[in-house]
């Protein structure tokens, strides 16, 4: 199987950002993974109509934050 140049950007963004996460939470970033990959934000960056994968890890990151922070309180 062949990945466009989109998928490509929106796996490796994935992984960035779960290193990043990682990171802050001073966790494994297989447990960052498995948290962030079930994440709405995940989806919105998997979605090429959102055109999400535009931006940075760190935007990506605090955006999953963001929701994670939302969804606590």
């Amino acid at each position: 199987m062949t990945l466009s140049k989109y998928e490509y950007s929106m796996e490796l963004l994935a992984a960035m950002v779960c290193k990043t996460i990682a990171d802050w939470k001073k966790s494994s970033p297989i447990a960052a993974f498995d948290s962030f990959i079930k994440s709405k934000t995940a989806k919105m960056l998997f979605d090429d109509r959102t055109a999400f994968w535009c931006n940075g890890p760190d935007y990506i990151a605090d955006e999953y934050e963001r929701e994670c922070s939302a969804s606590a309180t």
